[in-house]
């Protein structure tokens, strides 16, 4: 999964790569940006997840978000902003963003669950596109194939 996290302090930058590094490790291929006009730069359809400072040197973050979901509107996209105004949020909401975190001790926790989220939605996907019950027949008939195969060959060893 590709993470794009993106604010203009580079302290916070690194701090964050590093949590969510020991959080999820190789599950996450996290990218660092310092502006949003550097993220735009890379931003493709393999891009699924964006970390988003609303100000970014004195920029509207939601212009880049707009942006974004126009290069990809399936990126997930999580405004991290040290402006608790509601109406911020709401434009952010409107804008395309998933969520809207404001910058204090708990935001990287909230974090959490949205990159997981994000992580585990191709085995939520395998499961409704299939369903759960047609995943589990594949799984229990390739477990007794295999087990029959054993049983023959071991029948036909003991044989020799």
């Amino acid at each position: 999964m590709n993470l794009f996290i993106v604010d203009d302090n580079r302290l916070l930058v690194s701090g964050l790569k590093s949590y969510l590094s020991n959080r999820f490790g190789k599950h996450l291929n996290i990218s660092t940006f310092y502006s949003g006009e550097s993220c735009l730069e890379k931003i493709d359809q393999q891009t699924n997840f964006v970390i988003l400072d609303y100000f970014l040197g004195g920029k509207n973050g939601n212009e880049i978000l707009k942006s974004i979901k126009s290069i990809n509107p399936k990126t997930e996209v999580i405004m991290l902003s040290s402006n608790e105004n509601v109406g911020t949020a709401i434009e952010s909401y409107r804008a395309g963003a998933t969520d809207y975190l404001v910058k204090n001790d708990k935001a990287w926790k909230k974090l959490i669950p949205h990159v997981y989220k994000t992580i585990t939605e191709p085995i939520r996907r395998m499961g409704s596109e299939y369903g759960f019950m047609k995943f589990a027949a594949i799984f229990l008939t390739t477990f007794i194939l295999i087990g029959v195969t054993v049983a023959v060959v071991m029948q036909i060893i003991h044989r020799f």
